[in-house]
């Protein structure tokens, strides 16, 4: 008994998204004669290039805006007018814990400055005694932090550094 052969199939195209086809390679079969869309291979990958680039420089200018400020020195220098937007803290182990505020400050009309504080050596109990949407006023020169809060007075608490 004879076995008849498999019939052959022709090969299938490669579905392809409309701009994207050739993005990555692996055209399909070039023998099929299929016509090519110029904008496949070459205006596509500049396009996710430029996309690439733009996202880039966001971020780096994004990211130096924020700078965290730490250690009692750079913190005396500063002057804060503005309410805390975050607060967490980043548990390295229990010796070293870093407890961060985010200050968002109102600079001109439209324009805000924010700032984040890390209060890695602060001994006191300043960090107890804030919560978001507090505003701290504190004077360049000096670690005395004024808390005007909602339901409390105003609370006047030095920063305590070893």
């Amino acid at each position: 008994m004879e076995q008849t052969p498999q019939r052959r199939r022709p090969p299938r195209q490669k579905l392809k998204m409309p701009f994207f086809g050739d993005l990555m390679g692996g055209s399909g079969n070039s023998s099929t004669g299929q016509e090519k869309n110029p904008l496949n291979g070459k205006i596509t990958p500049l396009i996710f290039l430029v996309v690439l680039v733009v996202y880039g420089i966001d971020y780096l200018t994004s990211s130096s805006k924020n700078k965290t400020v730490t250690g009692a020195s750079d913190i005396k220098q500063m002057a804060w007018n503005g309410k805390i937007t975050k607060k967490w803290a980043n548990v390295i182990d229990s010796a070293r814990i870093h407890y961060l505020l985010e200050i968002t400050e109102v600079v001109n009309d439209s324009t805000k400055e924010k700032k984040v504080i890390d209060l890695f050596e602060e001994k006191g109990d300043f960090w107890d005694k804030v919560s978001p949407k507090n505003t701290l006023i504190k004077k360049e020169g000096s670690l005395d932090v004024t808390i005007q809060r909602y339901f409390k007075k105003d609370t006047v608490i030095k920063l305590q550094y070893p």
